[in-house]
C-alpha cells in the first residue's frame, strides 16, 4: 500500500473511534483528512467552496450537549473541577486564566497554547477558555497538558486572585465582558499584532479590537505584554515602562529536537518532491494575505533549481496565490505533533512577508522553530524582529532573496553556524519566555494579601 494511503487509513481509523462520542467533530475531521489527500489539481478547484464552508462552521459555536452520549473519561464538571483541582490551588504557583483567544486544537499551534503549557510545566494551574468554535470539543474541563485545563464553563468567572490574559487579536472580548465580574486579579493585555484588515477581519471586528486596545492603553488593564519591539515602544508611550513587559515569541526546543521525528512516516508526494531537488526552501505557517506572493512567484520562476515547499492552513485563498510551478508544492495543514519531521526536509527556511506594518511588528514563532532545527533562515528585510539577529539572511526583491538564499546555502552545513542557531533557540525557548510573565503572579499575590 502507498505510504500516504496507509497513513490516511490509520488516521481515519483513529477518527472513527470518536464518532459515537462526538459525531460532528469526527465527521469534520474525516472530511478534512480526505480533502488534503486529494490530487493537487482537484484540491485547488475545491479551495473556494471549502473556504466558505469552514467560515460558516467557525461562526457556529458547538455545545456537544445535543449529541453527546456520555462524558468522556477525564472530563470534569465544574463541581468536580472545583473539588478535585481548584481545592488544591495552594499546591500551585498561581492560577492563570487564558481568556478567549483561539481554539486549543486550532490548525496552528500558537503563542497562547505555548505559554499555557510552559506555565503548566512550571507548576501553575492554567485554565484555557474556549467556546468550541470549530476545532475544540469540550463540555466541562479536560486536562490537555500538565496542569493545563481547557474549558467552556462560564463558572470560571467566579475564580478570584488569578492572572487573566486577553489577546489583542481576540475580537470576542470587549471591555464590558472583561469587567463584567470585576478584574478578579491581575488583568493582562497581550499586544501581539498590529491591528490591520489583513489580520483582524472586517470593520466590525477591527472596531472591537481598537476598543480593546484603547481600553488597555488608557489603563483598563494592569499590564501590557508586547511581542515585538515596535509594539513595546507603542505600549510604553501609552502607559509607561513599569506596566509593559517585552515577551517575544519562542520555541519548544525539546519538541523540535525529538528523535522520534526521524521515524515519522512522510507522504509520498513530499518524498518524491524532495528527491527532485538538491536544495529545498521551506515555509510553514498560515498561507495568508501578508505573504509576498508576487515575489514568491518571481523567485520560483527565476530559480527552477530550487524546490519550494509550503505547509499550513489556507487563509482567505492564500494557497491559490502560490505559483502553479513544477518546483512549488503545497502540502496543506500538518499536525504540530509531526511538523518537525516535515520541516527537517528543508535545507533553507523562508519567511516571505510582504513589506508593511504586519512585517514590522510580527514576532514569528517559526523563526525560533527554524533555529531549533538549525536551518538557515531567509526573511523579508522589513521583518524587524527577525533581522534583529545577524544570523538571519534577508531580501527585499526576488533578486535579493535569490542572493540571500545562496548565502544561506553556503553555511547550511557549517557546524559553527548551526551551533549558533541552536544557542539562539535555547535562549528563546518558551520556558525562558514565561519567566517574564511570572512577574505578574508576584503582583497577583500582593493584591491577594492586601485584600
Amino acid at each position: 500500500m502507498d505510504e500516504s494511503v496507509s497513513w490516511m487509513m490509520a488516521e481515519l481509523r483513529e477518527n472513527s473511534k470518536q464518532i459515537f462520542r462526538s459525531p460532528m467533530r469526527a465527521g469534520y475531521k474525516c472530511a478534512k483528512l480526505v480533502f488534503w489527500r486529494l490530487p493537487p489539481s482537484l484540491r485547488q478547484a475545491l479551495h473556494g467552496p471549502r473556504h466558505r464552508f469552514v467560515r460558516i462552521l467557525r461562526n457556529i459555536p458547538t455545545t456537544r450537549r445535543w449529541f453527546r452520549i456520555a462524558r468522556p473519561p477525564g472530563e470534569l464538571t465544574w463541581a468536580q473541577f472545583s473539588n478535585q483541582v481548584l481545592s488544591r490551588r495552594a499546591d500551585f504557583e498561581g492560577v492563570f486564566v487564558q481568556e478567549l483567544a483561539i481554539d486549543w486544537a486550532a490548525p496552528l499551534y500558537q503563542r497562547p497554547q505555548h505559554i499555557a503549557t510552559a506555565l503548566g510545566r512550571k507548576g501553575y494551574l492554567v485554565i484555557y477558555r474556549t467556546v468550541n468554535w470549530g476545532s475544540d470539543d469540550i463540555d466541562g474541563f479536560r486536562e490537555v497538558a500538565k496542569n493545563v485545563w481547557i474549558t467552556n464553563c462560564k463558572e470560571v468567572n467566579r475564580i478570584e486572585g488569578v492572572v487573566r490574559s486577553v489577546y489583542s487579536t481576540a475580537f470576542q472580548n470587549t471591555p464590558e465582558k472583561i469587567l463584567a465580574n470585576g478584574k478578579r486579579g491581575v488583568l493582562v493585555y497581550e499586544y501581539i499584532d498590529h491591528i490591520d484588515p489583513e489580520i483582524s477581519g472586517d470593520d466590525k471586528n477591527i472596531a472591537r479590537l481598537i476598543a480593546l486596545r484603547d481600553f488597555s492603553f488608557s489603563g483598563g488593564t494592569d499590564f501590557i505584554v508586547a511581542s515585538a519591539r515596535k509594539l513595546y515602544k507603542e505600549a510604553v508611550e501609552a502607559v509607561g515602562k513599569d506596566r509593559v513587559i517585552f515577551v517575544p515569541n519562542g520555541v519548544d526546543t525539546e519538541h523540535y529536537r525529538a528523535s522520534k521525528h526521524l521515524d515519522t512516516l512522510l507522504p509520498s508526494d513530499l518524498i518524491a518532491f524532495r528527491t527532485r531537488y538538491k536544495t529545498v526552501v521551506g515555509y510553514f505557517g498560515a498561507l495568508a494575505p501578508w505573504l509576498w506572493y508576487e515575489v514568491i512567484a518571481d523567485l520560483a520562476s527565476a530559480r527552477p533549481d530550487l524546490g519550494f515547499i509550503f505547509i499550513g492552513p489556507d487563509y482567505y485563498g492564500g494557497a491559490q496565490k502560490l505559483p502553479a510551478a513544477d518546483n512549488v508544492i503545497y502540502l496543506g495543514i500538518v499536525d504540530y505533533k509531526i511538523l518537525p519531521a516535515y520541516a527537517m526536509q528543508f535545507d533553507i527556511c523562508f519567511i516571505p512577508f510582504k513589506p508593511g506594518e504586519i512585517a514590522k511588528t510580527t514576532s514569528p514563532l517559526k523563526l525560533f522553530e527554524y533555529f531549533a532545527l538549525e536551518k538557515p533562515v531567509v526573511v523579508s528585510s522589513e521583518m524587524l524582529e527577525c533581522v534583529f539577529y545577524p544570523e538571519v539572511f534577508r531580501g527585499d526583491s526576488a533578486d535579493s532573496f535569490s542572493e540571500a538564499i545562496d548565502r544561506a546555502i553556503s553555511v547550511k552545513d557549517d557546524l559553527d553556524f548551526k551551533k549558533r542557531l541552536a544557542v539562539l533557540a535555547d535562549q528563546n525557548n518558551w520556558d525562558n519566555r514565561v519567566r517574564q510573565i511570572e512577574r505578574l503572579f508576584v503582583v497577583a499575590n500582593r493584591q491577594s494579601i492586601v485584600s
